[in-house]
């Protein structure tokens, strides 16, 4: 969410084709050159992928890469070239979808086959207990008290960012008052998947307060000076939202969730795509007063800045997966990330502008053609490596890639400086 917000942001408001294309190139830089070795050295032996999934999500990011350099071979971007990301995005999903259908079906029809003569045994030896297994025994009576305190829906209800019994350091209740502001704010914009008597009070006041974010993030403030009639727009806005607060109150009751449930988590969806969309804008704002201030490239900022902000999200979840022992599941993120990253941010981005104002002009920077090249490099390295050892890479590969990484850093700061000079 935060690159297609970034994007669309970049794209349709500062017109800054360089900075969205760094930052894709750079985020994708990041992830598969930083973040694989990551989670490469996180295991302890070789990390062992699923040979389909890996040659579909490393070719399929090589092949949308590939038709980002197409499009912008002639400096221009027409909308239906914008829209063939969004269908590449389709076709991707589709074959997911079926490949995952086609290797359950295939899990399940080998399940089978091995139980078929394991019939017979079971008639004359007995099953082994749980104790003899070494597993957790399944009877309710075997529960531990603190596994009862810890059941589903009977944990305490806490507002995230607002207990602040939990945080012992100085400076992570100095963190947590900085934060206070802007987390009072998201409580009162986004309502809750959660439903009880506080949740439902929150709930009522949600709409009235998420009308106003909406409106700054999609319309700036000239969405304040529109009227309907004598009345300004968000004032009866607010005051829809308003009623919408009584019929909150008076068509539910704290003990069982709504009927309607479902259209407040549209709201609360629609809120985090506002703050999204609000937080994108001024992102891209400072960056390109940082860059008009100092003379800062757009490429340069996007490739750095930009990319590592949208990206250090998958660092800690990709790592945080392979040292649970989850590495397949890590490395297909390090792919799958900056492929829709880059087929939903440019597709929804492009496709927007092009439709309203025709086509971009659009070219890569030196930055960008130096960053798709080392994404080149670190993609084939990649491929190769992984094949060439029956999809169960070494250790030591991690450092090949924190190496082209390096290099592209360096490269890409060399640039900047001869274009300064």
């Amino acid at each position: 969410m935060p690159d297609v917000m970034t994007a669309a942001s970049s794209i349709n408001k500062a017109g800054d084709f360089s900075l969205t294309m760094g930052a894709f190139f750079g985020a994708a830089n990041f992830i598969v050159s930083l973040v694989l070795p990551c989670v490469l050295l996180c295991s302890s032996g070789p990390t062992i992928v699923e040979p389909v999934a890996f040659i579909r999500d490393s070719v399929s990011l090589a092949l949308v890469f590939c038709y980002m350099i197409f499009v912008t071979w002639d400096r221009f971007i027409t909308q239906w070239e914008s829209i063939v990301f969004l269908i590449f995005y389709g076709l991707y999903v589709v074959v997911v979808m079926i490949s995952s259908h086609w290797r359950l079906r295939r899990s399940l029809q080998a399940r089978s086959d091995v139980r078929e003569p394991e019939v017979a045994l079971e008639t004359t030896e007995p099953s082994p207990s749980p104790e003899r297994i070494g597993s957790e025994s399944c009877s309710p009576f075997d529960l531990k008290e603190s596994d009862l305190e810890a059941a589903p829906g009977e944990e305490e209800d806490r507002f995230e960012g607002l207990d602040h019994r939990s945080v012992e350091s100085l400076s992570g209740q100095l963190l947590c008052i900085m934060e206070l502001p802007f987390t009072v704010l998201r409580h009162l914009t986004i309502p809750a998947a959660k439903w009880n008597r506080n949740r439902r009070l929150l709930a009522a006041v949600c709409p009235a307060c998420a009308i106003p974010v909406g409106l700054l993030a999609f319309g700036g403030w000239d969405a304040f000076h529109v009227t309907w009639g004598p009345l300004p727009e968000w004032l009866c806005l607010m005051l829809i939202g308003a009623s919408l607060a009584v019929i909150v109150v008076f068509g539910s009751v704290p003990d069982i969730r709504p009927c309607w449930h479902t259209l407040l988590l549209l709201v609360s969806m629609a809120s985090t795509m506002s703050w999204f969309n609000l937080l994108a804008n001024e992102c891209v704002a400072v960056l390109e007063t940082f860059g008009i201030k100092f003379g800062i490239s757009s490429s340069i900022l996007g490739i750095t800045v930009l990319a590592w902000g949208n990206s250090v999200g998958d660092l800690v979840a990709d790592t945080a997966l392979a040292r649970q022992g989850k590495s397949k599941m890590a490395v297909a993120g390090c792919f799958g990330s900056p492929l829709l990253s880059a087929l939903l941010g440019l597709g929804i981005a492009l496709t927007s502008y092009t439709t309203a104002n025709g086509p971009v002009e659009g070219h890569l920077s030196t930055h960008n053609k130096i960053a798709a090249g080392f994404l080149a490099l670190s993609l084939a390295s990649s491929i190769f490596t992984f094949v060439h050892f029956r999809f169960a890479c070494p250790r030591w590969y991690a450092y090949v890639l924190l190496a082209q990484y390096s290099a592209f850093m360096v490269a890409s700061g060399l640039v900047e400086g001869l274009h300064h000079s």
